[in-house]
């Protein structure tokens, strides 16, 4: 049976960190399982959970007054939900729906705010990886939007 800080050292999104590196993460993190069509987190909740997917398929969403939720994109293995460190970011502005059983590691995030404080070569280098991340994501949003509205 996997520990929990193998199944950190094992995610993509904190490959190559160092043994101390990730045991002071796993002070923050948690394991959690979700069951198909559950919903992790709804619009205007708290954004106080960072979760990094494991196995399974979550679908971001948006809610369209009178037509419902639209998915903007999908995230599967390996990817990463949330808002990592950012004060600003006091809420959620989508909904979080699991589309097949899922598995992830869920950070606390003032856990992690505490953290990086106290160790900034940890909190400079997630940062950076998730700085990375939402890149792509934006570029995602891109497409789909010129997909959306044609060019």
């Amino acid at each position: 049976m996997e520990n929990l800080e193998s199944i950190l050292a094992s995610h993509p999104f904190l490959a190559s960190l160092t043994g101390q590196q990730i045991q002071l993460l796993a002070g923050c993190a948690t394991l959690a399982t979700y069951r198909a069509n559950e919903v992790i987190f709804t619009e205007g909740e708290k954004a106080e959970r960072l979760f990094l997917l494991r196995f399974g398929r979550v679908a971001v969403e948006v809610h369209r007054p009178r037509r419902g939720p639209r998915t903007i994109y999908t995230l599967g293995e390996g990817d990463l939900l949330g808002a990592l460190g950012a004060e600003a970011v006091e809420e959620w502005f989508f909904d979080a729906r699991t589309q097949e059983v899922t598995r992830a590691i869920v950070f606390q995030v003032d856990c992690l705010r505490k953290l990086f404080a106290e160790h900034p070569d940890l909190g400079y280098e997630l940062l950076r990886r998730f700085v990375q991340v939402q890149a792509k994501k934006i570029k995602l949003l891109k497409l789909q939007l010129v997909d959306f509205y044609g060019s």
